[in-house]
C-alpha cells in the first residue's frame, strides 16, 4: 500500500467509528492477531531472499534483537518518570517495540532501492515483530505469575527463547514437507491453496504448541521460497505471486480501516502524561536503534531510512487490546498505542518518500 492508501483507509475507518463508537476494538484485536497477521507475515517473508538475509544477518539481528530490547527499555524508562510501575512500563515497552513499516516497504517496491537496504528494513519489520511479541508474552507471563526473583525471570526468558526456536523449526519443517509435495504439482491452484493453508497452519500449530506463531510463519515463508528457488522442479506459477500481492494489499487495507474504526478520538487524551511519554520515547528510541548500525559503516542516508521505517501499527494496538484486565494502566496502554500508531504513520507518510529518494540518489 502507498501512504495515501493507508491514510484513506484510516480516514474511512474513523468515519465509520464515529457512527458506531466502541464496536470495532475487539474486532481489530482479534482480526489482526488471528486473521490478517499470518498472510501478511507470509507474503513479506515469501518476497525475501534467503541469501540476502544471510549476507546482512548482523544488521538484521541488531535491529530485531538489541533494537527491540533498547526500545522497550527506553519506553519503560520514560514511563517510570511519570510514575508508572515497572511491570506495566516494561509491558508497554514490549508493545511499542513492534514495528510495522508498511508504508516504507510499499515505497521500496515502487523505487529502485538497493537490495541491501531493502533487505535490512523489510527483515526488521518481520523479525522485530516476532521478537517483540515474544518479549510481550514473556513480560505478561511474569506479571501473571507474579515473578520477581532472578531465577523466575530466567525461567520465563528460557521459555520465551525456546518458543521462538521451536517456531522456527516448525516453520522450516513444514516448508520442506510442502515443497516436497508440490514438486510434482506445478499448477497454480494447488500451490496457492497449499500456501494459504500452511501460512495459517504454521501460525496456529505453533500457537497451539505454545511456540512462536510469528516465527513459524516467517520461517515457513522464507524456507518455502528457498526450496522453490533451489529445486528447479518446483515451479511456482506467477499466479501465486499475484495472488499474495493482492491478498496482502486487501489485508493491509482492512487492518488500517479497523485501526481507524476502533479509534475513539475523544478518549485518547485521557492520560496525556502517559501518551506524551510514549511518543517522546519512541522518537528517541528510533534515533538510538538506527545508531546501532553505525559501526557497520552504512551510508548516513540509509540510517535515516531505518529511522523513519519505525512505524507502529495494528500489531501494537492488537497487543495492547489483548492485555488482561488485571494489568494496571491497561486502558492507558490502548490509548497510547493508538496515539503512537497514528503519529508514526502520519510522520512516515509525510517523510518516507523524500528520505528514501535521498538514500538512493
Amino acid at each position: 500500500m502507498r501512504p495515501w492508501h493507508i491514510a484513506l483507509a484510516i480516514a474511512a475507518g474513523i468515519v465509520v467509528g464515529i457512527a458506531e463508537p466502541g464496536r470495532f476494538e475487539y474486532a481489530l484485536g482479534y482480526a489482526t492477531l488471528y486473521a490478517f497477521l499470518p498472510p501478511l507475515l507470509f507474503e513479506a517473508a515469501w518476497n525475501l531472499s534467503y541469501r540476502a538475509i544471510v549476507r546482512q544477518w548482523r544488521a538484521i539481528a541488531t535491529l530485531a534483537g538489541p533494537g527491540v530490547v533498547v526500545t522497550a527499555l527506553i519506553v519503560a524508562g520514560a514511563l517510570s518518570i511519570v510514575r508508572v510501575d515497572l511491570g506495566s512500563a516494561l509491558l508497554m515497552g514490549a508493545i511499542l517495540s513492534a514495528t510495522d513499516p508498511i508504508a516504507v516497504v510499499a515505497i521500496f517496491r515502487t523505487l529502485k532501492v538497493p537490495k541491501t537496504l531493502a533487505t535490512i528494513v523489510e527483515c526488521e519489520s518481520l523479525f522485530n515483530d516476532a521478537v517483540a511479541v515474544a518479549l510481550y508474552r514473556g513480560v505478561l507471563a511474569a506479571l501473571a505469575l507474579g515473578v520477581t526473583s532472578a531465577s523466575g525471570v530466567a525461567v520465563v526468558a528460557i521459555q520465551t527463547l525456546a518458543g521462538a526456536a521451536g517456531g522456527v523449526a516448525l516453520g522450516v519443517a513444514l516448508a520442506f514437507a510442502v515443497a516436497t509435495v508440490l514438486r510434482d504439482r506445478p499448477k497454480a491452484g494447488p500451490q496457492i491453496g497449499a500456501t494459504i493453508l500452511c501460512a495459517y497452519g504454521a501460525y496456529f500449530a505453533a500457537d497451539y504448541a505454545h511456540l512462536s506463531g510469528i516465527f513459524a510463519t516467517i520461517a515457513f515463508g522464507i524456507a518455502l521460497r528457498y526450496y522453490e528457488r533451489r529445486w528447479m522442479t518446483l515451479t511456482i506459477a506467477e499466479d501465486v505471486n499475484r495472488f499474495w500481492d493482492l491478498a496482502a494489499w486487501v489485508a493491509n487495507a482492512l487492518v488500517f480501516f479497523l485501526v481507524g474504526a476502533a479509534l475513539q478520538i475523544g478518549q485518547v487524551g485521557r492520560t496525556p502524561a502517559f501518551i506524551v511519554a510514549c511518543l517522546v520515547a519512541i522518537a528517541v528510541a528510533r534515533l538510538v536503534v538506527a545508531g546501532l548500525l553505525l559501526p557497520a559503516a552504512y551510508p548516513r542516508a540509509w540510517l535515516d531510512v531505518v529511522r523513519v521505517a519505525g512505524v507502529r501499527g495494528a500489531l501494537s494496538i492488537a497487543l495492547a487490546l489483548a492485555v488482561p484486565d488485571f494489568v494496571p494502566y491497561r486502558q492507558a496502554m490502548i490509548d497510547a498505542s493508538f496515539a503512537v500508531a497514528l503519529a508514526t504513520i502520519v510522520a512516515t507518510a509525510a517523510s518516507a518518500s523524500r528520505v528514501v529518494r535521498r538514500a538512493i540518489s
